[in-house]
């Protein structure tokens, strides 16, 4: 069905540009110079490089660790203890190694004392993580203004942080909503010409609210007469979603867009399936199915048949294909011998960001003959290409944004596969020429 089927890797590659192709794909360390970095100017040469200090690179991280959606803090640091092993066996960053201290950002009341306190407090000289899009639009003034050390941000999704701010310290190697949602309405649109309403349900935040806006508004312009039920938008960590059921069940979708994500999305799905409202549906349409901890928790007991079942993510274990792409593989191989699990995205997209971090500062360094100070290390992550296990990821100057290729796929039981939970076959991929609006630019309102 033309590009949505394809991998349209020679568009991305144009948007990437050259810098692309000295990467190299497969290796666990050298994934080419980035460009700039941060720390104290110095003259010691105990790493061996002269200008870079002697001392370990602190880099703080905050994810959620416990509670509900404490699996995806749990999978993206162990993403990032598999990538500091890497690099700290071949080496270090320019011969520093790279020591972690966190914060858990379930702790909702501090989330911006536990950042000053990892940079002020702990040493930290850039910061990793967020899962949360309320939390990632809260601290930008702190990080642009107070602290002024890096940020990249690697899950929380609202397309307000890059596209409705000018940043200089914060970044996003992730795939953020907007491309999701697009492609999600093409898909939509495409296998489903004759869908006449479309119901929602999502998590009541900026991330839910966004997600929404972004598909209904690209499904209403490529399906003009198609008629939308009010959204509904519940409480992180609801347990019991059966009076919403009930609602959506009242209100006839042909379709259902599910925002909810970790256990919230899981407990809705077995829930709506028990409710016999999953069998009434031509599709149901979810970008943050493609969580291995999300699947794991459904169960392929609870794999529904007579309906398509989308997913998507920021990063899915299969993809690209590991006969294509080894390093995908590699990186597969390396994190279930770690954990015993395969890979949510949370786990790939923040692999990566430690490993931009690495390119910017050998870039930042190559031009400047020493370590480089935050702003430096920001300005080196500026048109960055970097290899991720999701395939090459290019940050866009104007806004700070990870490009990189989108996917959806079909929910089916993992077992018959050789998986311990379900899988999402059939993918459809679309190139970020096809589904990123131009920089600064969004669907959601600013402000």
């Amino acid at each position: 069905m033309g590009e949505k089927e394809g991998v349209s890797r020679r568009d991305f590659l144009k948007i990437a540009g050259t810098g692309i192709v000295g990467l190299a794909i497969g290796l666990g360390a050298g994934y080419g110079l980035g460009k700039r970095a941060a720390a104290p100017t110095t003259t010691e040469t105990a790493t061996g490089f002269p200008g870079v200090p002697s001392k370990p690179l602190k880099v703080g991280f905050m994810y959620f660790m416990t509670g509900a959606l404490g699996t995806y803090g749990q999978m993206a640091s162990a993403g990032l203890e598999l990538a500091r092993d890497e690099i700290n066996a071949a080496g270090g960053i320019l011969g520093r190694k790279v020591e972690f201290t966190s914060k858990d950002e379930a702790d909702r009341e501090h989330v911006i004392d536990n950042l000053v306190k990892m940079v002020e407090d702990e040493g930290a000289e850039v910061l990793i993580g967020l899962d949360s899009s309320g939390d990632a639009l809260k601290v930008i003034k702190t990080i642009e203004q107070d602290l002024q050390v890096p940020l990249i941000v690697t899950h929380a999704a609202t397309p307000k942080l890059t596209e409705c701010n000018d940043l200089k310290y914060i970044f996003r190697v992730s795939m953020y909503e907007e491309p999701i949602d697009i492609a999600a309405a093409h898909l939509a649109a495409e296998n489903y010409p004759d869908t006449v309403r479309v119901a929602s349900i999502g998590p009541d935040y900026a991330y839910g609210w966004d997600s929404w806006t972004v598909f209904s508004t690209k499904l209403k312009e490529l399906l003009p007469n198609v008629e939308f039920v009010d959204p509904i938008y519940v409480p992180l960590g609801t347990p019991d979603y059966t009076s919403y059921i009930d609602s959506l069940i009242s209100a006839e979708p042909d379709i259902l867009f599910s925002s909810l994500w970790g256990g919230d999305a899981a407990n809705f799905f077995k829930q709506a399936k028990a409710k016999g409202l999953l069998g009434r549906l031509k599709a149901y349409i979810n970008p943050m199915l493609g969580a291995t901890d999300t699947l794991k928790a459904i169960g392929d007991e609870n794999v529904p048949s007579g309906v398509d079942v989308w997913g998507s993510g920021r990063y899915w274990f299969l993809y690209p294909p590991h006969d294509v792409y080894p390093f995908n593989k590699q990186f597969v191989d390396k994190f279930r011998a770690k954990t015993g699990e395969y890979p949510a995205y949370v786990a790939g997209t923040s692999y990566t960001a430690l490993y931009a971090l690495k390119a910017a500062v050998e870039r930042a360094y190559e031009e400047l003959g020493r370590w480089p100070d935050p702003g430096e290390l920001a300005k080196a992550l500026e048109g960055l290409a970097v290899a991720g296990p999701m395939g090459p990821v290019y940050i866009r100057p104007d806004d700070h944004q990870g490009m990189y290729e989108v996917y959806w796929g079909k929910l089916v039981k993992g077992g018959p596969e050789g998986y311990p939970h379900p899988i999402l076959k059939d993918l459809r991929v679309f190139s970020p020429s096809r589904v990123f609006p131009p920089p600064k630019t969004t669907y959601v309102k600013c402000g």
